[in-house]
């Protein structure tokens, strides 16, 4: 192992560096033009036919493999009578291997638009709405749980109100992992219309497969449309950079209503021929730790920070009661989403005997950058390209392009990058006009490049702390922040100041029988030297829990008015909240 100072100086640094194995051949990576220039129309001329298993479940069903599924992704059983390849299908189910299903399913015959079965009556109102949507897919109530049943009625009342025209129910198999039989809801009018009948003989490549609602942290969310291109072709190379074999089974803990859950987990290893074991209902290490060890045995995951460090302290739990953390097969840990810190990187290869990949992706783009499986892996860094075209961008509305080691917005385009929002009566301005510039996409992170190509993120624009013009990465103190033995989770975000502008602030979560006070955290940074004066912390807020959007990633852009905080004026300040 290679690593550099253990500093935080706000400057360029390379951080902890893991050399390349002996098997690593960088011409296995596969890139936007690679897959393109190839003869397939969607997703489902990339699947192997293969008889073994594909997709499991934990409640001891049959597996179903590739073939099984392609059969009956084309059958008369998934049929929708009345809807057109351009209409828009909502599904509010549980997470596991039917949702995984109907992606497959309804991506092929319409535009798929997986939705959180927790959603609001509001929010519901809103997706059905602004989709718009035509029709609506939610599971037969026997089997839910208490909380699934009082959504799904949500669901579908919302549905009826927003005068969804088509209403129906799956009933999952009882012998095979998957599989459905699909029927009109008993509170929907009858299904009336054409049949589309195989829907291979008229789907195209340039059609739309999936509609996702953006997270909507500061305005409301904008539709990101991606096509049979958009989606198949960056599921060819996620697959091409984890290296996917036959012989490799995904651990599933993703939501499958969100792009990373969809495209890097289910899609990648569907046109690899790998596995998937899909584990049911929202994330919990316990769940997750007992799917690990259960057959058949996971050998790699990829899910986002907040979950990997769950993951992580559950195993150093164990290993201070037992003496070892828990047994398993993993091999890698892959970090998308969100920016993993390296020293939750390192600690997981520690602990869990792994090696982890962080890699860069957006809805607008899964992926953008991933470090290579076998390759030398920058643990601080989220890698070089590995789908589409990537630069790095000066700021809106100049489109030059920055050079080695300056920073600037990344930028990316071509293969799995939509082609652009869908534009709403309630947006203030055509969202593409900004978002676009000379045909590159603008991620609003903002980032800078290494000479061997790696990317190096600053944290997104919006985030970005500016106190007195000095700007700060939350993601940086984040790292640094990690070190202290007091803190169990916490995140850097913006606090207003009088005279300042902006300060830093911590949100964290206090380990079992620790305290402390903003006091003594910037004793302890002036004492352990990690960061520069203007980046330590000026106001602390310990919480029982980190505020986390539907996805798991940390809710951090307008914390400080949703914690209702005034402007900071004069001596550091810290306070407890009870969380939101």
């Amino acid at each position: 192992m290679e690593s550099s100072t253990e500093t935080h100086t706000g400057t360029h640094e390379l951080g902890v560096v893991r050399p390349a194995s002996g098997s690593y051949d960088q011409k296995k990576q596969l890139f936007a033009e690679d897959v393109l220039s190839k003869e397939w129309t969607s997703f489902y001329d990339l699947m192997p036919d293969t008889e073994t298993p594909f997709l499991h479940s934990t409640d001891g069903r049959k597996p179903l493999s590739l073939k099984q599924l392609k059969e009956f992704v084309v059958s008369d059983q998934v049929e929708v009578l009345g809807l057109g390849r351009e209409d828009r299908l909502c599904t509010a189910i549980p997470n596991g291997p039917e949702a995984a299903v109907c992606f497959f399913a309804f991506a092929l015959r319409c535009t798929f638009a997986p939705l959180n079965i927790g959603l609001s009556r509001d929010e519901f109102e809103f997706e059905f709405a602004d989709l718009p949507a035509k029709a609506l897919v939610v599971q037969t109530k026997d089997g839910l749980s208490e909380e699934d049943q009082k959504n799904t009625g949500n669901a579908v009342s919302v549905a009826r109100k927003c005068k969804v025209e088509k209403l129906l129910e799956l009933t999952p198999s009882k012998e095979v992992a998957g599989l459905f039989q699909l029927t009109k809801h008993a509170a929907g009018k009858p299904l009336k219309g054409d049949a589309m009948g195989n829907p291979l003989a008229s789907v195209k490549r340039d059609q739309l497969a999936l509609v996702l609602h953006t997270s909507g942290t500061t305005k409301k969310p904008k539709i990101v449309l991606l096509t049979h291109a958009n989606i198949a072709c960056g599921a060819k190379c996620i697959a091409s950079t984890v290296e996917l074999q036959p012989e490799h089974i995904c651990l599933n803990t993703m939501p499958l209503f969100h792009i990373h859950g969809l495209i890097v987990n289910i899609l990648a290893s569907a046109v690899a021929g790998s596995q998937v074991v899909c584990l049911p209902g929202i994330f919990q290490v316990q769940n997750f730790h007992a799917g690990l060890v259960s057959e058949p045995a996971p050998n790699w995951y990829s899910a986002v920070p907040t979950m990997h460090l769950q993951i992580l302290q559950f195993a150093e739990e164990v290993a201070k009661e037992k003496g070892k953390p828990p047994e398993n097969k993993l091999e890698l840990v892959r970090n998308c989403s969100a920016a993993l810190v390296p020293t939750v990187a390192c600690a997981m290869e520690e602990v869990l005997k792994v090696a982890v990949m962080p890699t860069y992706a957006m809805t607008e783009s899964m992926p953008i950058a991933s470090n290579p499986r076998y390759g030398k892996r920058k643990l601080r860094s989220v890698g070089m390209k590995a789908g589409p075209d990537m630069a790095i961008m000066n700021g809106h509305p100049d489109n030059s392009f920055m050079k080695v080691g300056e920073e600037g917005e990344v930028v990316v385009k071509n293969g799995p990058v939509t082609s652009g929002y869908e534009f709403r009566d309630h947006m203030d301005a055509n969202p593409n006009i900004e978002a676009f510039g000379d045909g590159w996409l603008r991620t609003g992170d903002k980032g800078w490049l290494d000479a061997d190509g790696y990317l190096y993120l600053c944290g997104r624009f919006k985030e970005i702390i500016n106190r007195a013009g000095e700007k700060i990465s939350p993601f940086e103190v984040e790292d640094a922040m990690r070190a202290n033995d007091a803190f169990k989770d916490c995140i850097a975000f913006a606090v207003p100041h009088k005279s300042l502008g902006e300060v830093v602030g911590i949100a964290g979560v206090l380990k079992d029988g620790k305290s402390m006070t903003i006091k003594e955290l910037r004793s302890w940074c002036n004492k352990s030297d990690k960061l520069q004066t203007k980046w330590i912390p000026e106001m602390l807020v310990t919480m029982p829990s980190i505020p986390k959007g539907p996805t798991g990633k940390p809710a951090r852009i307008n914390l400080a008015k949703k914690l209702e905080l005034e402007p900071l004026e004069g001596v550091p300040k810290d306070m407890e909240h009870a969380g939101l």
